[in-house]
């Protein structure tokens, strides 16, 4: 446990558009989210991601779990800013995520269809759930390389391109061919290697049964 120091930007702020914080890494971005909104008396869905990479942080996880480090810049708004126009947000029962080989960074999959690729502007930067243009060095990734959708709490992977390749597990996956992506699947894109994760939904309220 430590303490870390970041910014945290939002035009949701009523006194400054910026402020400099001081948080413990062990605290759930949830927690940070519903303190925030208790500050300034906000109501509704909102949300922290990074400025740089605009990576929604996953509600449910640590700042030190996503390698948020001091110096870490954030921003907070409501979560229908950052779902692009025609996606759908993911609220099953579970939760997908991916970590990325030799990276503490995490992307989380909060939409449908996510979108894999890597960006070349704020506009393209927008619709994609999983931005690998920081970390693909080599542009082994194309700009719309993949995408993962969500079914009551299964998750599926396909590959948007003919001469994109996708791996998972070692197979290869069909052009516009959904296959099961499992807890611990090892999903390979260009030179870069990623291993899916999936967990409960806390925040998950099942529907309420039609009366009889």
């Amino acid at each position: 446990m430590a303490y870390i120091q970041l910014t945290i930007a939002s035009d949701e702020f009523d006194d400054k558009p910026q402020h400099s914080v001081e948080l413990l890494d062990d605290v759930p971005v949830k927690s940070i989210v519903n303190e925030i909104q208790k500050e300034f008396g906000l109501k509704g869905s909102f949300a922290l991601w990074q400025r740089r990479s605009k990576q929604e942080l996953d509600s449910n996880r640590t700042l030190s779990e996503m390698g948020i480090q001091t110096g870490a810049e954030l921003e907070f708004g409501r979560k229908a800013k950052r779902i692009p126009a025609g996606a759908v947000e993911i609220n099953g029962p579970k939760r997908g995520y991916f970590t990325v080989e030799g990276s503490s960074v995490t992307f989380a999959v909060a939409w449908m269809p996510a979108l894999i690729g890597r960006s070349t502007d704020t506009a393209s930067a927008s619709l994609l759930a999983v931005d690998l243009t920081v970390l693909d060095k080599t542009k082994s990734t194309s700009r719309q390389h993949a995408s993962v959708s969500e079914s009551g709490g299964a998750f599926t992977i396909q590959r948007l391109a003919e001469n994109n390749p996708v791996t998972v597990d070692g197979t290869q996956v069909g052009y516009l061919s959904p296959v099961p992506l499992r807890d611990g699947g090892v999903v390979k894109l260009g030179s870069l290697t990623m291993t899916f994760h999936v967990e409960d939904n806390a925040d998950w309220t099942p529907p309420a049964e039609s009366p009889a």
